[in-house]
């Protein structure tokens, strides 16, 4: 069965804001260049010493596809649900430098 026109939409919009999260985040942080990757289920990771890592991805939320920001934390991991890409970006830096303070 092909997938539907709608859902073929979302796929090619939840790539183009990937990229744009990319992006965002490399400019912000080039040294992330060599560290930022994409997960198995498409989500982008940044893996930390601990050999945990930060997981900026897509989450079914209240209806509709969002992107979420999970990162760790001493007691388990943490979810955030930012209203904008730029958000999206804010969030994951947050965490990656609580977590760089911590060490």
């Amino acid at each position: 069965m092909e997938p539907s026109a709608a859902d073929r939409i979302e796929v090619s919009t939840a790539a183009a804001e990937r990229a744009q999260i990319r992006a965002l985040l490399l400019e912000r942080r080039p040294d992330l260049r060599q560290r930022l990757h994409d997960g198995p289920s498409g989500a982008l990771l940044i893996p930390l010493p601990t050999g945990r890592s930060i997981e900026i991805g897509r989450m079914r939320r209240r209806g509709a596809a969002r992107w979420v920001v999970v990162f760790p934390t001493t007691d388990g991991a943490r979810l955030r649900e930012p209203t904008s890409l730029g958000s999206v970006v804010r969030a994951a830096l947050a965490a990656l430098q609580r977590d760089e303070l911590r060490r």
